[in-house]
């Protein structure tokens, strides 16, 4: 069992997590890191709101830079368009302040995410803006066309854009309908595929700028921190990271909730499918 010491270096709830292997076999935080040197790309699928999970995305950071210090970051909750800012802020050119005035953090980004990018800048680690500008994905999910981008805004879409048919359309739609459901809010079936186009974008984007990034720096190795959805059972952006450069090594890291450690045999079986890494985590410990 491995208990995570948070940000502020005190333990995260006092919770824990058991971390294991597809194939059922128990690791420490440390082998965890060192899959850093098996693998191109470590691809974190997180809960965006689980303090244990940011503590453990924080000590994988911290141990992966120790046995390997070509190391990147690549972040779904900075956008293409704000790449110049991480840049000046991570050298030192911009105050945090400016930074954070720049660059549209996430709400949750001092408790959650801030302590992957000041690591970052304390030991010079390029930090990737991966995902799409949001005005963008926001514009695609309500046109369902990005025929009216304007120029300036378009160097920021991929170059490749594919929105399969397929098990990850499926999840999707299922997730979204289930979601409207429970908010009594019925959402019209083109809708619900031009907010899967959205999707697909930045799934896109995010594999787009790892790959470039891993094309100017082919002695790296990237830990992409995103959003479960976004990797879960190999797709989405690990699917297109495939997609775009098929000899990648890409290992997925996926969160599991439980209630009762005692079912652990039996979710290892039920989730063997969804990814290489599984974090079992105890429900109650959410916070």
């Amino acid at each position: 069992m491995l208990l995570l010491a948070g940000a502020n270096g005190a333990h995260a709830g006092q919770a824990a997590c058991q971390i294991y292997t597809a194939g059922g076999q128990q690791v420490t935080g440390e082998a965890l890191a060192a899959l850093i040197n098996h693998y191109d790309v470590l691809a974190f699928g997180e809960y965006h709101d689980d303090a244990v999970l940011h503590a453990l995305e924080l000590e994988l950071l911290q141990q992966a830079f120790k046995k390997q210090p070509q190391l990147a970051i690549s972040l779904e909750m900075f956008e293409r368009d704000v790449q110049e800012y991480l840049d000046e802020y991570l050298s030192g050119r911009i105050t945090e302040q400016e930074f954070l005035a720049r660059s549209r953090p996430w709400k949750n980004y001092q408790e959650a995410y801030r302590p992957l990018v000041e690591f970052a800048g304390v030991n010079s680690l390029p930090v990737i803006a991966a995902n799409i500008p949001r005005a963008l994905a926001a514009q695609y999910a309500q046109t369902g066309s990005l025929a009216d981008v304007p120029a300036a805004a378009g160097r920021y879409l991929p170059q490749v854009h594919l929105a399969p048919a397929g098990e990850y359309r499926q999840r999707f739609m299922a997730y979204m309908t289930e979601a409207a459901t429970r908010a009594r809010m019925p959402v019209a079936p083109d809708k619900l595929d031009n907010y899967y186009k959205a999707q697909c974008l930045k799934d896109d984007t995010m594999a787009e700028s790892i790959v470039n990034f891993l094309q100017l720096h082919p002695d790296f190795k990237i830990i992409h921190y995103q959003g479960d959805f976004h990797s879960r059972g190999r797709l989405g952006v690990v699917e297109k990271l495939q997609l775009l450069n098929p000899a990648l090594k890409v290992a997925v890291i996926t969160p599991v909730y439980t209630t009762n450690r005692e079912e652990l045999p039996e979710l290892l079986v039920q989730y063997r499918n969804a990814g290489d890494i599984l974090v079992f985590l105890d429900r109650d410990s959410k916070t």
